[in-house]
């Protein structure tokens, strides 16, 4: 016996709706245009992390999309900041621009003699053009900002961090 009434008849609009989204997605032209990705994830418990991957890029007129996720913390008694930021064979990202996310942190505590020690899950994201076909070595650093002192940096931190590299076709 079927269901009926409205219970039946909104499962069965919401089954249409989702074969239409199906048949209307459209299939690669060739097995070239798949993109290709790679995941590294490790899990840490109290010990600083960076990330290293290598990947195989498959055409030079590809950009690659990188995705860091994980815990990044930053400490400091006065005023500092950090930079969390992709490299690609040793070299930032120039096209077009460095991929990179900064904590800043105003002060701790000084009079108490403490600091502020937040462990936050953030993602670093973007897109990096202008490098050729082969292997490609990716990694996340964690350098200073202009102007400001350095603090007491870490990434991943009891949980799961990880590198998602993907090529894209431009």
């Amino acid at each position: 016996m079927r269901p009926q009434g409205p219970a039946a008849a909104t499962a069965q609009r919401l089954l249409g709706l989702l074969l239409l989204l199906l048949l209307q997605l459209q299939a690669p032209s060739s097995a070239s245009e798949i993109p290709k990705g790679k995941q590294k994830a490790l899990l840490r418990q109290r010990e600083v992390v960076d990330l290293e991957c290598t990947f195989t890029k498959m055409r030079s007129n590809s950009a690659l999309r990188v995705l860091f996720s994980g815990s990044l913390r930053l400490k400091c008694r006065s005023a500092c900041c950090q930079r969390w930021y992709f490299t690609f064979n040793g070299a930032e990202c120039s096209g077009p621009l460095p991929i990179e996310a900064i904590i800043y942190l105003d002060q701790g505590s000084p009079e108490l003699n403490s600091t502020i020690n937040i462990h936050r899950t953030s993602s670093v994201e973007g897109l990096c053009e202008g490098i050729g076909a082969g292997l490609v070595d990716v990694a996340i650093w964690v350098g200073t900002c202009s102007d400001y002192p350095k603090g007491d940096a870490s990434t991943g931190w009891n949980s799961v961090s990880r590198i998602i590299i993907e090529e894209l076709p431009k």
